[in-house]
């Protein structure tokens, strides 16, 4: 993922923002009964065909490199979708996972960027229908806007959601300025997702920090975090993320998706391995403990509450 990327980051003041407006009356009354917040954390990887990864991660084929993945995070990105998908991929996908592991299968780029959400009814149903194959493996669709569908489309989006939201959990990210820039379009469009049930994507890049928006629109979200080489930054930004995590489980959040991107995609295990011990730390454990040495989350490790 290179959205946002920058050739230097030194002088990039990576602070999160505070918590959207939203967050405290979204998420009231949802704590779990235990009082522990009951959050479904899913840390996950954009793929597991990168020679690099598959080389930490094991496996002799793309099948088997697919069944370490699933054992070492239980969630999956699955960029791929976007330039192409079938029913039978799927259904082999999900046959390579554990139980509880969970894709989350970007919209395909006719409907996206060629149709920009417009006259997209076929493609919607055809890929509404090819990802049933995935079953109980089906998490979040999920779709990144292009760079020039900004708030003057607020319509076209309002459309589209009100007839997909119905058939499948989504969430989108939005990348053109105006979204942030008017804070009335930034309500309007973060009452448009919530009144639809449709999750805001949080994107923590370098050079658009704009998009780590902080707000929840669903008791849920999803955190796309881009990693700049291992920087001590990256540590850093994932230190404050382990402690925003925290308090919105503490607060009712009930899912978080946290997908790793990294030009190198091996360090992307590096990535969560940190973020996985700042939990353990917070006494939120979400993941078993590590293999001494391995560098990566461990075959065997499997989702928890934190």
């Amino acid at each position: 993922m290179e959205f946002g990327r920058l050739p230097d980051v030194r002088q990039v003041d990576f602070t999160l923002p505070p918590d959207g407006a939203r967050n405290s009356s979204l998420l009231e009354g949802r704590r779990a009964a235990d009082g522990r917040g009951g959050c479904d954390l899913r840390m996950g990887l954009p793929s597991w065909s990168d020679p690099g990864l598959a080389g930490r991660l094991g496996g002799k084929s793309p099948a088997g490199v697919l069944r370490a993945h699933g054992a070492a995070v239980p969630s999956n990105e699955l960029n791929s979708t976007f330039y192409g998908y079938s029913a039978e991929r799927f259904a082999r996908w999900a046959a390579a996972v554990p139980e509880g592991f969970l894709f989350c299968p970007k919209l395909p780029r006719a409907v996206t960027h060629d149709g920009v959400l417009e006259g997209v009814e076929d493609e919607m149903g055809a890929f509404v229908r090819a990802t049933e194959a995935l079953g109980d493996h089906r998490g979040l669709t999920w779709f990144a806007l292009p760079p020039y569908f900004g708030v003057a489309r607020l319509g076209t989006l309002a459309t589209f959601l009100e007839e997909w939201a119905r058939e499948l959990p989504l969430a989108v990210e939005v990348r053109d300025p105006s979204w942030f820039q008017d804070p009335g379009a930034s309500d309007a469009l973060f009452g448009l997702l919530e009144a639809l049930s449709v999750t805001a994507i949080i994107t923590d890049t370098a050079g658009r920090r704009d998009c780590a928006h902080m707000t929840l629109s669903t008791p849920r979200t999803l955190i796309r975090f881009v990693g700049n080489a291992l920087h001590p930054s990256d540590f850093e930004r994932l230190d404050r993320w382990a402690e925003r995590l925290t308090r919105w489980a503490d607060a009712g959040l009930e899912q978080a998706y946290f997908f790793f991107h990294q030009q190198d995609e091996a360090q992307t295990l590096d990535l969560a391995q940190h973020l996985e011990l700042r939990l353990a730390e917070a006494s939120r454990p979400v993941l078993g403990p590590w293999r001494a040495g391995s560098g990566f989350i461990p075959p065997g490790a499997q989702l928890g509450l934190f």
